[in-house]
Order: structure tokens, then C-alpha cells, then sequence
């Protein structure tokens, strides 16, 4: 298993190379390294998938002037700029796309408290103010597949549900694909391939998901 772990010293964010999306996170190296295999078994559970976990681990650190610890990130990898083996693989992770915003959108239908204000996420980070409401995470959700879409010179409508907005999303993904491969475009502040926007977007949907179903958790409790 290859992990590339980005740090600005003040946190560790690491990516599992062969599973778009899977992630780790701490304040430290061990800390981060200590969740990989917790992390492999959410991974599958959350994709439908059976990955065996090798814990047999290769590690490269990259330095970052990025709020690490908030995850923000601008990484690509060696192997997001190499096309896929084959159609079959692209549309394999396509599915995986599908399925982890319907899990999304599962999740966030089933929040009780989509309105109130978590007033513990009252904070500013790189990109702005957090969101204090489940529905702002979601909102939040929907709307970044527009962004990255547009990393990769495209872009699509976005409405209110996500599950609709999935389905648009990966026809505009195989739209582009199938017309330019897995091509590298150099953007101001990041690269971007088709590869790095399937990863980001499982990814996204991830670690979104999370902190609503911390939100509604908290909130429960002040009510």
C-alpha cells in the first residue's frame, strides 16, 4: 500500500494511492498512519468494495505551505497523470462516483436537524467560514461538482438534490473523457486530470459526509 502524506508541520494529510478518495488525518505521522487500516475498512463499507488491506505500507511525505490541517490540499499524483488501463476501469470508478453521492444523499435525508446552527463550527478556515448547518455542508457538497468540473474545462447545471446532480456530473465527467483521455490541465493554482477530480469528489463527499453526521450527533445533544 502507497501513502503520500502532505504536511505544512502542523498536520498530516495522507492519500492511499490505489483507492481514490481514501484518506487519513492527524496531527502527527503516527497519529495519520495509525487510522489506515480503520480507514480501509470505512472505504469499502462506504463504496461497496473488498479491498484486501496490505500492511505492508511504502510512505512518502510531501511539504506543503497549505492549511494542511484544515485539508486543504492541491496534490496530484504520479499516477493521476497516466491514462487508465483501460475504458472498464474508468467507468468502474465512475460507478463509484454514483454510489458515493447516493450514499450522501442517503445520509443527509435522514438528518433531523438540517437547519439548526452547530455554533462548535463557528470558525474561519483557508477557504472562509465553516459551515454551521447540515444543510450549508450540503449545499457545500452539490455545489464544489461544479468547481471541479471546471478544472477540467467543463461544467454542468446544479440544482438542489445531489443524487440528480451525480447523475449529470459523471455523464459531463464520461463526456470528457472519452473525448481528451486522462489529460493534464495546468490551472493557475492546481493540476487537475480526470483521475484527480474522481478522487477528490469521493473524497469530498467523504469527509462532508462526516462532519454532518457529527453535526446532527452534537446537536442532538443541545436540544
Amino acid at each position: 500500500m502507497n501513502i503520500i502524506y502532505e504536511t505544512n508541520g502542523l498536520g498530516f494529510l495522507g492519500w492511499v494511492i490505489d483507492l481514490p478518495g481514501a484518506y487519513i488525518r492527524g496531527k502527527t505521522l503516527e497519529e495519520a498512519g495509525g487510522k489506515v487500516s480503520k480507514e480501509i475498512t470505512l472505504y469499502n463499507e462506504w463504496l461497496n468494495l473488498e479491498t484486501d488491506i496490505d500492511m505492508q505500507i511504502n510512505e512518502e511525505i510531501k511539504k506543503s505551505d497549505l492549511c494542511i490541517q484544515d485539508a486543504d490540499s492541491d496534490i496530484i499524483f504520479d499516477s493521476e497523470l497516466l491514462d487508465f488501463d483501460k475504458k472498464e476501469d474508468f467507468i468502474f470508478w465512475c460507478d463509484k462516483v454514483l454510489i458515493s453521492g447516493k450514499k450522501t444523499e442517503e445520509i443527509y435525508k435522514k438528518m433531523k436537524r438540517k437547519s439548526l446552527i452547530d455554533i462548535t463550527m463557528k470558525r474561519k478556515t483557508f477557504y472562509g467560514d465553516v459551515y454551521c448547518t447540515i444543510n450549508d455542508q450540503y449545499r457545500h457538497i452539490v455545489k464544489v461538482q461544479n468547481y471541479y468540473l471546471n478544472q477540467i474545462g467543463t461544467e454542468m447545471n446544479i440544482d438542489d438534490e445531489l443524487r440528480l446532480n451525480r447523475i449529470e456530473f459523471i455523464e459531463k465527467l464520461k463526456e470528457k473523457y472519452l473525448k481528451d483521455g486522462n489529460k493534464l490541465y495546468r490551472n493557475e493554482s492546481e493540476d487537475w486530470t480526470v483521475k484527480k477530480v474522481i478522487r477528490r469528489t469521493i473524497w469530498h463527499d467523504r469527509i462532508h459526509i462526516r462532519a454532518i453526521e457529527r453535526m446532527e450527533k452534537r446537536l442532538s445533544g443541545m436540544v
